[in-house]
């Protein structure tokens, strides 16, 4: 109810200033007439969709297709006339008539950015914040957005740790904040928060600003602790175009992972049951007859050539007072395993209408239908994923016997002993869809020249359902889960701008409500008597139901100032201000404050006289925002309604039990962040260089605290401990050159960082939740203070026992020749941090060529610093889990009495050990294409021929598919707590694209 007065409180306010602002505005139409006029290039051809503005107010028009406007002006005013790429230009109203040319400029410090609830000049801007505009991957085939950030935003880590078709791509800004919460970035896109970018067609981006420091994320207050991305889609331009674009693109995984072959496993096994006191297990004549056959290479059947089809129609223009963008986009994307794949189809109608000078109106819609098909991450393997079993399956066991049916397990159970792969990958059906539809209508009313209201309404919906059907021995088995999640925003954003002199001031003031629902419910079915896919699942002798749902809001208010001096001195104070019903009264409301300060030297007296700088602008920084990530309800105890028992030992009866405790204290996580950075443009602003350093500290961090046994045992949420990211980015780019019709546009990024735990609330470390694979039972990672998120937690491995050991060796229970691990003074094996999953640097480089008719894309991109543990890697090595055998080519040179090596033939494999830990430093060639345009072909004004490559190099050390590739706890956790841990990471395909555009 509250809330609800609030609201109303607002509206009233709002309409107040709306009569108010009219009163103003009739008693001023006499003043303003219509002006109107052209606008051309230095050649004297017409520039359409050039910006005139009435400067110092948000008062603007657009050229049409011939290069003229028409504006509601007065004489007097100074009109502002834009276009990117090319030199702004202003002059005054004495007349009816204006005209403009503008010359082509190299200088990118006048574009036009999004900051949040505005826009402001480049130049203007005191926050940090990453630009990337459609031309800076229109030259890359992708179907997804992600790859479109990937390099090409300095403190923006884009991390492809699965290569399954239609799966989510880790982004994080400037590190890791919260242990178990979400560290995702806020995705906003059209001003709609809270967006998804997995869905978006990236044929429909016009722009993309990543926000980095807390002076540009502190308006997003609790939600924009880990970055915001603000995406704007494309609107109807003042020329009717229409426009095809099609490729096909063939992929593979890019390298495969050396195996033993099956007569060299068959001579090892025999090795490695004599050397245990067994009996050879083959004869010499199958260890013959395995060698000439070759036996069965799983790997290789489990691997397949995907072809991949993507279909992209928009078409934009005006018509009359209406602008018009729509766009279509399939895309069918295979994977590179047997029975995998991927289909997306969308669309959007973006609309926007001037209905007279003072209002403007646009809606925006976009509809899509996902489905994943058998996708590996969606169900985690006890054994690790179906491509690790692939990979250490048994060689000598065929997939079908003599009759066509399928061989379930290993014939003499060897090597690993699951279900045989191609039977389970081949059988399964693993379908997850998800039909999404977001709406939104904005508004615009342009009271006084400096006085503007906008409202935006959205609406989102995202309804999906998950169909899955399992072979597996000894009978099938089935489950379902749906899901509806929708959610409603209404932001109320007033603007006032006023040019006083040399004083530029604009306050911006913003209310908000933001409501979402999550309803889900499912079942699953056991031991399914006749086998027939999904839909024969109640033929089962066990099931079980479950449902869920949650429901959560936000209200929040901004007010954002931003005051200019002589176009030398910038200075942005923002203060937010939410309340969310996540937590409870007395610690739902969070107040988040911020300021920047920038100043620019390029008048000063001594950049005049120097050629080579020719802008430079210094920019600092605080603010702070807030993480709200956690389930709602998570302050009230929890119960497990799902709970069955047996009161008189043979009738299941339902119920419910305890299941998690309540902490009504519960708030935000709060990131604090300070920046400072530097604006260079070198050249004219043929280069222009940023470089900022930056500090966060997350405290109040939301973890699972264990409770003592003989208090109830478990673990309860609190706010405890701190996390802090510090580091440095660094972007260079601009047109390296541009003369006889040569042009080459280059941006290179780097990032340096820095993660480190400084607080856990009490103790030194914390176990982390990612359980190994191999039967240990034991955590793959660890939380430690004084070090970073993502610590790897094993054995330090130190070769083989030696025959010279042999008696220090007989009292841990081992011999010459079995692993060696270090041990404590206490004789017990040390368990310790043995590596770390979190990088400390990122780079990419993109370079576009054009010559005439021809152009180019090279981009490459790399990170490092880091360790990947190889799980998989000690798997294949066997002895361990459910993989006993050897099935690594470095056994070929395991230990004996006369090769003393420090390959083990005997002992206890630690698969989470240092032997298993690698170098994760990598440089990848991501894009390589070149394209051709015909022009004027007939009535079609341009075609465009290309082809190109993806992933075609990878460079390093890594002994794996792919160092990028990482899997997380499904389960638990989050996937930075346990990242560069590799337990069956699907690998990165190597892609050939072939297309073609067509512009009508």
């Amino acid at each position: 109810m509250r809330q609800n007065l609030s609201f109303f409180k607002t509206l009233k306010s709002v309409m107040a200033i709306c009569l108010i602002g009219l009163g103003f505005t009739l008693s001023s139409q006499a003043q303003t007439k219509q002006i109107s006029g052209k606008v051309t290039d230095d050649s004297g051809d017409p520039l359409p969709g050039a910006s005139i503005t009435i400067k110092g107010t948000s008062i603007g028009s657009i050229t049409n297709v011939e290069g003229v406007y028409t504006i509601a002006s007065k004489v007097g005013d100074v009109l502002v006339c834009s276009f990117i790429g090319y030199e702004s230009s202003e002059a005054t109203v004495n007349g009816n008539t204006l005209n403009f040319s503008i010359a082509f400029s190299e200088n990118n410090f006048d574009e036009v950015v999004v900051v949040g609830y505005g826009t402001r000049k480049k130049s203007d801007v005191t926050g940090s914040i990453s630009s990337i505009s459609s031309k800076d991957f229109k030259d890359q085939p992708i179907i997804r957005v992600e790859d479109a950030l990937q390099g090409r935003a300095a403190g923006v880590i884009v991390s492809r740790t699965s290569g399954s078709p239609g799966e989510d791509v880790k982004v994080r800004i400037r590190g890791v904040n919260s242990i178990t919460g979400n560290n995702d970035p806020l995705v906003v896109i059209d001003g709609i928060i809270g967006a998804t970018l997995s869905a978006l067609n990236p044929n429909d981006i016009e722009s993309m600003e990543v926000l980095k420091d807390a002076s540009a994320t502190a308006i997003y207050g609790s939600r924009g602790s880990n970055g915001v991305i603000l995406v704007t889609t494309k609107q109807g331009s003042s020329k009717p175009t229409f426009s095809v674009d099609y490729f096909t693109a063939i992929s593979n995984v890019p390298k495969q992972l050396e195996t033993l072959s099956a007569g060299d496993f068959a001579n090892i096994e025999n090795q490695r049951r004599i050397s245990s006191g067994g009996s050879p297990i083959f004869t010499d004549s199958e260890v013959s007859g395995l060698r000439s056959s070759g036996g069965t290479n799983y790997q290789d059947l489990f691997f397949k050539t995907g072809v991949s089809h993507n279909v992209q129609l928009s078409t934009s223009g005006r018509a009359g007072k209406i602008g018009y963008f729509m766009s279509g986009n399939y895309a069918n994307q295979d994977g590179i395993i047997i029975n995998n794949g991927y289909k997306r189809l969308s669309g959007r109608l973006n609309l926007t209408s001037q209905i007279n000078d003072k209002l403007k109106v646009g809606f925006n819609m976009f509809a899509t239908n996902e489905n994943q098909f058998n996708n590996l991450n969606d169900r985690r393997e006890y054994q690790g994923s179906l491509i690790t079993r692939a990979l250490t399956y048994d060689p000598t066991t065929p997939v079908r016997d003599d009759n066509g049916a399928y061989i379930d397990f290993s014939s003499r159970a060897l090597a690993h002993l699951g279900y045989n792969p191609i039977a389970d990958m081949n059988t399964r059906t693993q379908s997850a869809i998800t039909n999404r539809i977001n709406t939104n209508l904005n508004l615009s009313y342009q009271f006084l020249e400096s006085l503007n209201f906008t409202a935006i309404g959205g609406f989102g919906s995202s309804n999906g359902s998950t169909e899955n059907y399992f072979t597996t021995p000894p009978l099938p088995s089935a489950n379902y889960s749906g899901f509806n999640s929708s959610g409603i925003q209404l932001s109320n954003i007033l603007t006032w701008n006023k040019t006083m002199g040399i004083h530029d001031l604009k306050v911006t003031g913003v209310y908000e409500i933001q409501e979402g629902t999550n309803k889900s419910n499912g079942y699953f079915a056991n031991n399914i008597t006749v086998p027939g896919g999904f839909y024969l699942a109640e033929l089962n002798q066990a099931a079980g139901i479950n449902n869920d749902y949650s429901k959560s809001g936000i209200v929040s208010q901004m007010v954002r100032a931003e005051y200019i001096l002589k176009d030398n001195l910038f200075v942005t104070g923002t203060v937010r201000r939410d309340q969310s019903s996540r937590f409870r009264d007395g610690f739902n409301t969070g107040i988040f404050p911020s300021v920047a300060v920038g100043y620019s030297l390029t008048d000063l007296p001594f950049m005049k006289e120097n050629t080579a700088i020719s802008a430079l602008k210094i920019r600092a920084g605080w603010g702070q925002v807030g993480n709200q990530n956690i389930a709602p309800y998570s302050t009230y105890p929890s119960v497990n309604i799902n709970s069955k028992y047996l009161f008189d030992g043979a009738q299941v009866t339902p119920g419910s039990s305890p299941d998690g405790y309540g902490n009504p204290e519960l708030t935000w996580e709060t990131t604090t962040q300070s920046n400072i950075g530097i604006d260079v443009g070198l050249f004219n602003q043929r280069l222009n260089l940023t470089v900022d350093a930056y500090q966060k500290n997350t405290t109040d961090l939301l973890l699972q605290v264990p409770v003592p046994n003989f208090a109830g045992g478990g673990s309860v949420l609190r706010n405890v401990g701190e996390v802090k990211n510090h580091g440095v980015d660094l972007n260079l780019g601009g047109a390296v050159i541009n003369t006889g019709g040569l042009r080459w546009d280059a941006n290179l990024s780097v990032s340096f960082i820095k993660n480190e735990v400084l607080s856990l609330g009490g103790p030194d470390e914390i176990q982390g939740s990612f359980d190994n694979i191999d039967g240990s039972g034991r955590p793959l990672n660890v939380i430690q203070v004084g070090q970073p998120i993502g610590q790897f937690y094993g054995e330090t491995f130190l070769g083989t026992w030696k025959t010279s050991e042999a008696a220090e060796a007989t009292k841990y229970g081992a011999k010459p020749g079995d692993a060696k691990y270090q041990r404590g003074a206490d004789g017990n094996i040390i368990l310790g941090a043995i590596g770390n999953g979190t990088p400390t640097y990122s780079w990419g480089f993109n370079n576009t060529f054009s010559y005439k008719n021809f152009d180019a894309n090279i981009f490459i991109n790399g990170m490092g610093g880091y360790n990947v543990l190889n799980v998989v890697d000690g798997i294949l090595v066997g002895a361990t889990g459910n993989q006993r055998s050897f099935l690594s080519p470095v056994q070929l040179n395991q230990w004996t009495p006369e090769n003393e090596t420090e390959i083990p033939v005997g002992g206890q494999n630690r698969t989470a050990s240092s032997r298993y830990v690698e170098d994760g430093t990598f440089a990848r060639l991501n894009n390589l294409s070149i394209g051709y345009t015909l022009k004027d072909i007939g009535k079609i004004p341009s075609i465009r021929i290309y082809a190109s490559g993806q992933n075609l190099v990878l460079l390093t050390k890594y002994t794996g598919y792919d160092p990028e590739g990482s899997d997380k706890d499904y389960d638990n956790g989050n996937s930075d707590s346990a990242a560069g841990v590799n337990v069956g990471a699907y690998p990165n395909p190597r892609v050939l694209t072939f297309g073609v555009k067509f512009n009508l």
